[in-house]
């Protein structure tokens, strides 16, 4: 039986941004589909002992833009270390997701392209203008702009989805499940392939 993995991820995150085309790449390559599954830090964090960034300590702060650094040269992925735009309410850009993922679209061509927008193009994802952009540019229908406005279950799905990774003990993201097994970060991708092999 096929084994599908379950995404857990917010764009806010870099480390969302490093991992999205190279899941993408594992999941071809292994012939297995992604359950998309944006989650809240907000509550995640409260609730699994998780600080947002600008609670951490300076050095905490210091050494993660050294590994963004790092991790830029490693997969060949630009990035801009402190957007503009960053945070960004990225609440459009989800709802344009679920939209996605509600008309059958490849909603995880979306979220990699989202993600580039924001962390290697320095845009803001809380302007429509950008998310139409992005959804010409991945060849998908720019009426997901008008469906994901009119979505009425976009908080439910978001909580449901979060409340479902704590209970699979995700606390961070970016998260993958597979079967009962989680993988926290992009950098255990490799991890995630070898359990989809065995």
């Amino acid at each position: 039986m096929t084994k599908n993995i379950q995404y857990y991820f917010v764009l806010n995150s870099p480390w969302s941004y490093f991992s999205g085309a190279r899941l993408a790449d594992i999941a071809k390559d292994k012939s297995t589909t992604v359950d998309l599954k944006p989650v809240v830090l907000s509550e995640l964090f409260p609730r699994t002992g998780g600080q947002p960034l600008k609670q951490r300590s300076e050095q905490r702060q210091a050494y993660r833009l050294i590994e963004l650094q790092r991790w830029s040269r490693q997969l060949g992925l630009s990035i801009h270390l402190e957007p503009a735009f960053f945070p960004v309410d990225e609440s459009l850009a989800i709802r344009t997701v679920f939209a996605a993922i509600e008309g059958e679209h490849d909603a995880l061509k979306l979220v990699i392209a989202l993600g580039a927008a924001l962390w290697r193009d320095n845009l803001n994802l809380a302007d429509e203008q950008v998310i139409t952009a992005v959804l010409v540019d991945v060849q998908l229908p720019v009426t997901l702009i008008q469906a994901a406005k009119n979505h009425q279950n976009y908080s439910q799905l978001l909580s449901d989805n979060t409340n479902e990774a704590i209970s699979q003990g995700v606390f961070g993201v970016p998260s993958f499940v597979v079967g009962s097994e989680l993988f926290w970060g992009q950098d255990r991708l490799d991890f995630l392939e070898q359990a989809l092999t065995d």
